[in-house]
């Protein structure tokens, strides 16, 4: 990083937005946020005005399964070229098969009625899931390659302003569209707006990256990596995670509760398990075997030798744990301001407009201050923020009576949350930026995202419960103080002089 680029102010910094590889991401972040809303959230609203079930709504949700288990296809879409559109790069050709096919999904959506075939819309829904995640893959992998570490904090600001508009685009804009239009007019609204994300994917230029191909490998140390796996790890690994669902699954059932999310979630768990075992064990599936580890393995191991154990472990703890008090607030943040008798009218025009914009703000500020401070301090200032906001949330539930607290309140405590959670997201996405090599972007970036989002989103589940057990003043201090391994993490890792881009040492691709 240079001395002029330290130097740079909050204002100046602005025209870091203008520099190729930046402001397509503003873009590419538009195009990746609008598909999300239309098969979970707008979708729900489009279910229950067709008269599902509030069961059944809660079922779809499993769609949003594929973004969280898109690493276990990352490996793929990191290694292999698509034929055809591979003419247009690995990144580029995997980008627009992607957003091909979350316009096919949104045009089959529009033209389905979930009142006579719920069905039919889950698969559609799941089908567009898991092409948007795949979009995902290859658009992290793209803002990673496409820029260097000293612009990742910028970068990743342009993605999360992209992104943000788009869930309000998806969310607000396509739910005002279905009650003047008609929902087939809001989902060939978004459509339309993907068409953003084509042209951007036809314009842009392929990365220059060096893929860790299987032929550049040295095949000794595929051999012996290979060598290495032990299928008494991943039996172990399998009859821990059976065990771990029955224990979680018993509870559920006792109470009459839906076990099908849980399910749905430890039976992907399973079977990967059960396929890769099969794959280390089975003599037959030895070039199988090979593959994986390229794919896989060695991306693992790659994080490791760049690292060590000692910043490794700790890293990976971090990524894990920093996102679980916003995700276990985010859930409940819409039925909080109802119990506290604020009307959807006020909700919309505070949490879902100018709560939208505050996000942004923060956003680009992190962008600049992870330039400025660094990384891990920018982490740190996001995550105490939020934890702030979740006292201020606890303190606004004493405020509650026979009538909702002066919007002023609700304001300030969106304002306080939003914000912190710009900085938290934007410092975070660059963090994680930062530790993905080159040789393996698209695999390790997709590992971060699992590592965060199935625990994050696993412990924000269970919000219901744990309200109707110590109530709301109790339940923000708790979400509060969620955040504390993070924050000890990050002072940890501070201490070992880590920023996130400065590694131990290179990769080594071929020993």
């Amino acid at each position: 990083m240079t001395a002029v680029a330290e130097k740079k102010g909050f204002f100046a910094s602005l025209s870091d937005y203008t520099i190729p590889g930046v402001r397509e991401m503003l873009l590419l972040g538009f195009a990746s946020g609008l598909p999300f809303p239309m098969v979970l959230t707008t979708l729900s609203a489009r279910l229950r005005l067709a008269g599902i079930d509030r069961s059944t709504i809660g079922l779809f949700s499993l769609v949003g399964l594929a973004y969280s288990l898109k690493f276990a296809w990352s490996p793929i879409v990191d290694r292999y070229s698509l034929p055809v559109l591979g003419r247009f790069g690995q990144r580029r050709g995997w980008m627009l098969f992607s957003q091909l096919g979350i316009l096919a999904g949104l045009v089959m959506l529009a033209f389905s009625d979930p009142g006579s075939n719920a069905e039919r819309v889950a698969w559609l829904a799941t089908f567009t899931a898991f092409c948007s995640a795949t979009q995902d893959i290859a658009v992290d992998a793209y803002r990673i390659e496409s820029v260097d570490v000293r612009l990742q904090g910028t970068s990743s600001a342009a993605y999360q302003v992209g992104y943000q508009v788009a869930l309000l685009c998806s969310g607000a804009g396509a739910l005002v569209t279905a009650s003047h239009a008609g929902w087939m007019q809001a989902y060939f609204l978004i459509a339309a707006l993907l068409l953003v994300g084509v042209v951007t994917t036809l314009r842009i230029a392929e990365p220059q990256r060096r893929a860790a191909s299987a032929a550049s490998l040295d095949r000794a140390l595929v051999q012996a990596t290979a060598e290495r796996l032990r299928p008494m790890t991943l039996l172990i690994a399998f009859l821990a995670t059976a065990l771990l669902w029955l224990l979680l699954r018993g509870p559920l059932a006792d109470k009459g509760d839906s076990t099908l999310a849980l399910d749905a979630s430890f039976g992907a768990f399973g079977a990967i398990e059960l396929v890769l075992l099969a794959v280390i064990s089975v003599g037959a599936l030895r070039a199988a075997r090979d593959k994986l580890v390229v794919s896989v393995v060695l991306p693992m191991r790659d994080i490791v030798l760049r690292y060590g154990w000692r910043l490794a472990i700790p890293m990976l703890l971090l990524i894990v744990t920093y996102r679980l008090n916003y995700m276990t607030m985010g859930v409940a943040a819409n039925t909080f301001y109802l119990d506290m008798g604020y009307t959807l009218d006020q909700i919309a025009a505070i949490s879902k407009f100018y709560g939208v914009i505050l996000t942004l703000t923060g956003a680009v500020y992190a962008g600049w201050l992870v330039r400025r401070i660094g990384f891990m301090r920018a982490m740190l200032l996001g995550v105490l923020m939020l934890s702030a906001a979740n006292l201020f949330y606890g303190h606004l539930a004493t405020l509650a009576g026979q009538t909702a607290p002066g919007i002023a309140w609700l304001a300030a405590a969106i304002s306080l949350d939003n914000v912190a959670n710009g900085i938290a997201g934007t410092a975070f996405i660059a963090y994680m930026s930062s530790l993905t090599s080159k040789e393996y972007t698209a695999t390790q970036y997709a590992l971060f995202g699992t590592l965060w989002s199935l625990p994050a989103k696993s412990l924000a589940s269970q919000w219901g419960r744990i309200v109707d057990a110590i109530g709301y003043q109790a339940f923000f201090a708790y979400t509060a103080a969620v955040a504390l391994p993070a924050i000890l993490l990050i002072l940890w890792l501070m201490r070992q002089n880590h920023g996130g881009q400065e590694p131990r040492g290179t990769t080594e691709p071929a020993a």
